[in-house]
């Protein structure tokens, strides 16, 4: 079974989403919150792209989602085929994604690379900074028209980032204005390494991009919400490959991956986000459904702009 009994009863919460169209990135495998949140959209009623490197890869999961719960039906689950790292993959995996709607009402970013040394892509640009921003910076551009009809007809379309606390590791005055400035070494804290410390750059890039995002949306009067969010200390495989030997036992009392999707979930469907829209435009939330105001870096929005622009 894909979903065991989950602590907190959000599920129960999600409205029927039938003729809503969605699509989750790094939905991929069933030990990963994307997987779990791709699952329940499409239990409610959505159709759900279901974001992957490769055919094979959301066939497997495709396949588990429908086992799981025979009453989605085959039409509701396709693929969506791309590294996000590539950014002529996402533009080219959006582009057919676009000749294929007429609406997408729930765009979630939650693919990335957690932990890795500075490696650069043909751009020039750290491989796991590209796929953990530019990544969803060109795909959200690519999918905005889309976005933005579907906002006109249906308002309350969702744009829901996965950041992580790691931001709060970064040194003052990041700076987001060169290229230079999205490879920059960081020195280790006692929470992780150095790649650690940057893959907390990345997630820091994510809570701002949300940030402005919720500022465009805004100044061009389209019906959207942007947000992003902290999901929680989730038992997924990635994350067990960074963490330290003396921290194994605290690494077992972490959520499970079908509880570690609830946050993004009541962020991508809870009527009262919608509601209170306001408040939660642009918001960072954590577990589960509560807005923190983000600190240091993360507060600063002129840094927010400069992010944007320079990407």
């Amino acid at each position: 079974m894909v979903v065991g009994t989950l602590k907190w009863p959000l599920v129960k919460t999600i409205p029927d989403l039938t003729g809503k169209i969605a699509l989750v990135t790094g939905a991929n495998s069933s030990n990963g919150i994307g997987f779990h949140t791709a699952y329940q959209l499409a239990s409610h009623g959505a159709k759900v792209y279901i974001g992957a490197r490769s055919d094979e890869k959301a066939g497997v999961a495709i396949h588990q989602m429908r086992t799981s719960n025979p009453a989605i039906s085959a039409d509701k689950l396709r693929p969506f085929i791309a590294d996000l790292g590539d950014l002529k993959a996402v533009t080219s995996a959006a582009q057919t994604l676009l000749s294929e709607e007429s609406r997408l009402d729930i765009l979630v970013h939650n693919a990335a690379i957690l932990s890795m040394p500075v490696v650069l892509d043909s751009y020039g640009i750290s491989v796991a900074f590209a796929t953990n921003h530019f990544g969803p910076f060109a795909l959200t551009k690519a999918l905005l028209p889309l976005l933005k009809k579907s906002a006109e007809t249906n308002p309350g379309v969702r744009v829901v980032t996965v950041s992580a606390p790691a931001y709060k590791l970064l040194p003052p005055g990041i700076k987001f204005d060169s290229l230079a400035s999205f490879n920059i070494e960081l020195e280790p804290t006692q929470v992780g390494d150095a790649a650690f410390t940057r893959y907390g750059l990345s997630k820091l890039a994510n809570l701002l991009f949300a940030r402005q995002l919720q500022k465009n949306f805004n100044k061009e009067g389209i019906k959207a919400l942007s947000i992003s969010l902290h999901p929680g200390l989730i038992k997924t495989d990635g994350t067990f490959k960074m963490v330290r030997p003396e921290n194994q036992q605290t690494f077992a009392q972490r959520m499970s991956p079908p509880d570690g999707a609830l946050n993004t979930l009541f962020a991508a469907t809870n009527p009262e986000v919608w509601e209170k829209k306001e408040e939660f435009g642009g918001a960072y939330l954590v577990p589960h459904g509560k807005i923190e105001e983000p600190i240091g870096n993360g507060a600063n929005d002129k840094l927010a702009t400069e992010l944007w622009e320079t990407s």
